[in-house]
């Protein structure tokens, strides 16, 4: 059994982001330097030791966590949260925004680096949308190809313990429940870079 889901059961209009990746890779490698990314590393690794959940990022804690800097950790750029965009970084990347709008049904959508070196532990997160099932969806956007390391998801089952480890790459997706138990890992000498996505489930 794998703890992975197959979106094509839930939003098979998600291909468009997999028939589009060179466009779209090549338009944030464009513009990443002009994107606002905000940095969650010690909210993130406070939540995670305290509560065993991932930190919960609305429109408020994004504007008030700090930016990016030098420093390594998880970083975060908004595009878009409960179907409102946010500007200052869609406008800079209109084939990832106008592709968005078309598979509809998002809730959330951000640009999430995770640096070399870093970790988050085991954890869950809560559903964005009280009520509501959302998939969260990570897809694969730069990750580097490097011999002996990479980036890592994991899924772990509460009960049994058994883990299940998938490697990062580039213009594949990885869906999964908010609740399952997951941790991220990247041993790549270099940062990884993914979209993530949260999709309403019609219940």
């Amino acid at each position: 059994m794998s703890y992975f889901v197959n979106y094509n059961f839930f939003n098979p209009r998600l291909k468009l982001l997999s028939d589009r990746y060179d466009v779209i890779k090549e338009e944030y490698l464009s513009n990443k330097d002009k994107l606002e990314f905000k940095d969650f590393t010690k909210q993130q690794d406070k939540s995670i030791i305290e509560e065993g959940k991932g930190y919960p990022i609305s429109a408020e804690t994004y504007f008030t966590a700090p930016d990016k800097t030098n420093e390594k950790g998880w970083h975060m750029a908004g595009i878009l949260y409960e179907n409102y965009l946010y500007n200052r970084n869609a406008n800079f990347l209109p084939v990832l925004v106008e592709t968005l709008r078309e598979i509809q049904t998002l809730n959330v959508c951000g640009i999430n680096v995770l640096d070399s070196g870093m970790t988050l532990e085991w954890h869950n997160d809560d559903d964005y949308h009280t009520g509501v099932p959302t998939l969260r969806t990570l897809w694969g956007l730069d990750i580097p190809v490097e011999d002996g390391k990479e980036s890592i998801i994991q899924m772990r089952d509460k009960f049994s313990e058994q883990i299940e480890t998938k490697t990062f790459e580039n213009n594949e997706f990885y869906c999964f429940w908010p609740s399952t138990e997951h941790r991220i890992e990247n041993t790549l000498s270099s940062s990884r870079t993914i979209i993530a996505i949260d999709l309403l489930v019609n219940p």
